[in-house]
């Protein structure tokens, strides 16, 4: 009763700072476009209030913390630099404003409602058992080396593939043109076969007879390494195929939790900023640091308020009727799913429309559209937060599986599902939906097969 007692002293103490960011902001704003953003960080502190009940239940899931990280960028943090003269790049000036707002605080309600029925249940969170190391046998070993043939006989794959200090070859091809089409089904396999491959390293490690610790900074080594390359120069391909792999070390190994911890985290702030300065400079400029988190570069990749703003205008704009609404959704949702993506039309795609809207230019240059903002052409402004309540229970559902399995590979699907859901304000709805289907249609079945196979031996 004491620990809940000093969780809510925390939880208020928490909504009281948000609410005086909130009342600061509302006192300092002179952006005539962005008059109503200090309603955000005052959102946040009473959504921060309605979830001090249930937050004993929810601080065990990852995926709440990954979520929280995002709301405080994106409710305080983002809000807080319209007061300090930073500018916007895109939407500095629009009308729909007070839409946009309005829509972030309906998705905080609708997240709170997500986070209450996740925690209904009575029962504790289902704890993970001893996860195996994948069975050193003919199965594991032949789709070891499928995998590796996959990934090596596809060059023009590989063409997108470079280590985070190399970013400039690949942007060179691309610039140039030189870059060949890939196989879609290469590229949404590539992440689990990616990870397959690290799991059997892990698993060919663990048999060799020496100490836990050196299995553990050998298993840490490939994990960095791992992590070094990078898809064309998509930063958050680093944190997507490295997280789960993480996780895992720490079931593996918990008696080093902290070092597991300690090392990877360090080691990845440092990947993460190379990569950045590499994606950034160019002959003419080099890239500064401080510039990752201006106010444009962290509306751009965490879903802002002004991208909602640059959505909702783009939304009206198209004009968008009732009957269109199928056509967008079917559009999205199958434009990177192979076979399917034959259903999909570009003249009906939001990620299209949006960047048009910014750039004029939507084929050729590509930022994230918030989910919510898909939401709108799918399901109208009476229903944009569909995406983001089903997805934040899916993310919770995702991770209380992956606990449920004995299977790392298993495991690491669940995560990725688990985090992509968690994460799909940085990530286009065809993208997400993509990962979703391949891994729920084929992989998930699959491997499943594959350890009931295994387990009957």
């Amino acid at each position: 009763m004491e620990v809940n007692k000093s969780y809510k002293l925390v939880l208020f103490t928490l909504s009281f700072l948000f609410f005086s960011i909130g009342f600061f902001i509302y006192g300092k704003i002179s952006n005539t476009s962005y008059q109503d953003v200090y309603f955000l960080p005052i959102g946040l502190g009473f959504f921060t209030l309605f979830i001090s009940n249930i937050f004993v239940k929810l601080k065990s899931y990852f995926i709440f913390w990954i979520i929280t990280i995002q709301q405080i960028v994106r409710y305080v943090v983002i809000p807080f630099l319209f007061i300090t003269g930073d500018k916007l790049k895109f939407g500095s000036t629009t009308v729909n404003e007070a839409y946009a707002v309005a829509m972030m605080l309906i998705e905080l309600l609708f997240i709170l409602i997500a986070y209450h029925i996740c925690t209904l249940s009575k029962e504790p969170k289902p704890q993970k058992g001893k996860l195996d190391f994948l069975p050193l046998n003919t199965v594991s070993t032949g789709l070891f080396f499928l995998f590796i043939l996959i990934i090596a006989t596809n060059r023009s794959f590989l063409h997108k593939l470079s280590f985070v200090w190399d970013i400039a070859t690949y942007l060179k091809l691309k610039i140039s043109g030189d870059l060949e089409s890939v196989s879609p089904l290469v590229s949404i396999m590539f992440p689990v076969m990616r990870a397959y491959i690290v799991l059997y390293i892990f698993s060919l490690i663990n048999s060799f007879k020496i100490k836990q610790g050196a299995k553990l900074m050998l298993s840490i080594l490939i994990v960095l390494i791992n992590a070094t390359i990078i898809i064309g120069i998509s930063r958050f391909s680093i944190v997507y195929a490295s997280f789960p792999l993480i996780l895992l070390l720490i079931y593996f190994y918990p008696v080093y939790r902290r070092k597991i911890v300690t090392y990877t985290s360090s080691f990845f702030v440092l990947i993460l900023l190379v990569a950045s300065l590499a994606k950034f400079s160019s002959n003419a400029k080099s890239a500064d640091v401080g510039g990752f988190f201006k106010l444009y570069q962290l509306n751009a990749y965490f879903g802002g308020v002004a991208n909602y703003a640059i959505g909702f205008d783009s939304y009206q704009k198209n004009q968008v009727n009732p009957f269109d609404k199928y056509y967008y959704f079917i559009s999205d949702i199958t434009q990177n799913i192979p076979v399917l993506s034959k259903f999909s039309n570009d003249n009906y795609k939001t990620n299209i429309k949006f960047n048009n809207h910014i750039y004029g230019a939507g084929r050729s240059r590509d930022q994230i559209v918030p989910v919510s903002v898909a939401g709108l052409y799918h399901f109208s402004m009476y229903f944009f937060y569909i995406y983001i309540f089903v997805l934040s229970i899916l993310a919770f559902k995702f991770e209380t599986k992956a606990y449920t399995t004995n299977s790392p590979v298993l495991f690491f699907l669940y995560i990725i599902l688990a985090f992509g859901c968690a994460t799909s304000m940085m990530i286009n709805i065809g993208s997400l939906s993509a990962t979703l289907f391949i891994n729920l249609v084929v992989f998930i079945p699959f491997f499943t097969m594959i350890n009931k196979l295994n387990l009957a031996k």
